[in-house]
């Protein structure tokens, strides 16, 4: 099989885009009960703060990515070692969309790059993983 060349691939600082089963950077036991998403803008209870990752699924698989305030969500899955798809890094391409299973709240509102994009499934909580923003901790 031959192998998806992207603009992110070619980057030298970047891994390359890989579509095999990603090895997780670290086990945590994720809450299977919680399955709504909160979408408030009310103020962040303290028991939110505990848990500073986001938990989101992009094309059937999962991936948890520590908090890191005022980085964008790919930049800082990239880090980790998560092998989230992307392309563009511009917002416009969609290829990085992910949907936010767990740890909305860590994230700055949607701004209207995504809206733009995402359109009705921002309702479903998709968002754009390079225009998603940490919160700063000054927020959290």
């Amino acid at each position: 099989m031959r192998k998806q060349l992207t603009v992110g691939s070619l980057l030298p600082s970047r891994p390359a885009l890989q579509t095999a089963n990603p090895v997780p950077a670290f086990k945590e036991p994720v809450p299977q009960t919680q399955t709504a998403l909160t979408r408030s803008t009310a103020p962040v209870r303290p028991e939110q703060t505990e848990h500073k990752h986001v938990q989101i699924k992009q094309k059937g698989q999962s991936f948890t990515v520590q908090y890191a305030p005022c980085q964008t969500l790919l930049a800082v899955a990239l880090k980790q070692g998560q092998n989230l798809a992307y392309k563009c890094q511009q917002g416009s391409c969609g290829k990085c969309s992910v949907q936010v299973l767990e740890g909305d709240f860590l994230l700055d509102p949607p701004k209207s790059q995504e809206q733009a994009t995402l359109d009705k499934k921002l309702a479903s909580g998709y968002r754009l993983a390079c225009q998603s923003i940490f919160r700063s901790t000054r927020r959290i």
